[in-house]
């Protein structure tokens, strides 16, 4: 049976500083790390996640590159089409609650470059019910989704690359693992 790799990338942020780490996984087993510096409600995430993928020597192995949400540090605003087009690898969006995008509108019209923000986030498409999570996703099927989600899991319905790299990037800014 071939197993397929993933990469899952959640922030650290808090006392002004703020970190994207992505883990990859073959399957659930973990294989290694991927790690930068972002910008507290930057614009920068999206950049800093193509270079990640691109630079990796995982790149060529990786079915698809899960995100913990849309935005990052606040509200720095991942462009899952952007990161999809440039690294040619499906992007799905993993969220364990449906996003109030009325709450985040207003959020982000206070902050510099918010129309590309608010297009970003209108971008990512439709918000999808799939095994017990909300999902927006890039470059690939709903079916390809579920596939993913339950190749990628080790227990619960996270995949194993996302709750890793949650726990990975909380350790970095505050010491040790938080829970999201």
């Amino acid at each position: 049976m071939k197993v397929w790799r993933f990469v899952g990338f959640d922030d650290g942020f808090g006392r002004g500083e703020a970190y994207i780490v992505g883990c990859v996984t073959a399957g659930s087993y973990v294989e290694g790390f991927m790690v930068d510096r972002i910008e507290v409600d930057g614009m920068d995430v999206t950049e800093k996640i193509v270079g990640l993928v691109s630079n990796s020597k995982f790149r060529v192995q990786l079915k698809c590159i899960f995100l913990y949400g849309i935005t990052f540090a606040g509200f720095n605003v991942a462009d899952i089409e952007a990161i999809h087009r440039e690294t040619g690898i499906p992007v799905v969006v993993v969220m364990r609650r449906k996003p109030r995008f009325g709450d985040i509108e207003r959020a982000v019209r206070n902050l510099e470059n918010w129309r590309e923000r608010l297009d970003a986030i209108r971008r990512a498409g439709d918000v999808c019910r799939v095994e017990g999570l909300y999902v927006q996703f890039k470059g690939c099927s709903e079916g390809d989704v579920r596939d993913f989600l339950r190749a990628s899991r080790l227990k619960g319905k996270v995949p194993e690359a996302l709750r890793i790299a949650h726990l990975v990037a909380s350790a970095i800014v505050y010491g040790e693992s938080k829970r999201k």
